[in-house]
């Protein structure tokens, strides 16, 4: 059967959306959190970070960012499932921690969602020439509208300072700073 690149967008609206700083090792060429997984009341406590009303409940629309606080990586795609129901009005839903733990459980059990092999794989696919490079707009073109599409906001973010003179990117490197997370590079 043919190749399907993984989708790049997919780890990386992930990384833009996490809270937890992730470690890139290049020998086994996977992620794995800096931190063990938080202990339940741990995972309280970042749950009531996103109580807004202190009714000990959080909006239906934050399941995903109370997850990624917990240090998972989930897709959108992960988090409906593992939901059972899509929020998409602030307000709709309101769930409890105890709503909300099974949920967080669930995904936690789920298999990574991509390694940095994978993407280097995914990308290479648009590599013609096989110099490690790709057009800056087919980058951008593949975040806004394969896989978990990322916003014009998001995409300009993620891309900012990685195009060279000739309007490419070196996906590789690209990738790598894409896995450390949202952090500036120092």
């Amino acid at each position: 059967s043919p190749y399907t690149p993984p989708p790049i967008s997919l780890l990386l609206f992930s990384s833009l959306s996490s809270s937890q700083s992730l470690l890139f090792s290049p020998s086994h060429h996977t992620l794995r959190p800096l931190v063990k997984m938080p202990s339940q009341d741990q995972l309280k406590e970042i749950f009531n970070l996103y109580d807004e009303e202190l009714d000990g409940k959080i909006d239906g629309t934050q399941i995903g960012d109370v997850v990624r606080a917990g240090g998972l990586k989930p897709t959108q795609a992960m988090i409906l499932k593992a939901s059972g129901q899509e929020f998409k009005r602030k307000g709709e839903k309101r769930l409890t921690f105890e709503e909300w733990l099974p949920i967080y459980e669930q995904l936690a059990k789920e298999k990574e969602t991509g390694t940095y092999a994978d993407f280097v794989e995914g990308l290479k696919v648009f590599d013609k020439e096989e110099c490690g490079k790709i057009l800056a707009a087919e980058l951008r073109h593949i975040l806004l509208a394969l896989g978990e599409r990322l916003t014009t906001d998001e995409a300009d973010e993620i891309l900012k300072g990685v195009e060279d003179a000739e309007g490419m990117v070196q996906y590789e490197a690209f990738i790598k700073k894409v896995m450390a997370g949202p952090f500036p590079d120092e």
